[in-house]
């Protein structure tokens, strides 16, 4: 992992259901981290997350699935 905030933002999508960059920005500030928008927004691109359906019903960030690995035929 790159930094300390990108390793902070994994960590903060798994605990809490994030929708807004605001609310990202807000925990990582919360956290130690004094961030811009352009940051969140360069971080979140950088990290691949989406913005997805939770169980709960709200849009919230997340990692972007893993595509399955075809086995091998060696």
């Amino acid at each position: 992992m790159p930094n300390a905030r990108h390793e902070m933002i994994l960590k903060l999508i798994q605990d809490h259901e994030i929708g807004t960059q605001e609310h990202l920005r807000e925990l990582l500030e919360q956290n130690g981290f004094q961030v811009t928008q352009a940051t969140i927004s360069r971080d979140i691109r950088q990290l691949k997350l989406r913005k997805r359906r939770a169980a709960s019903g709200q849009c919230c960030y997340m990692t972007a699935p893993t595509p399955p690995i075809a086995p091998s035929n060696l």
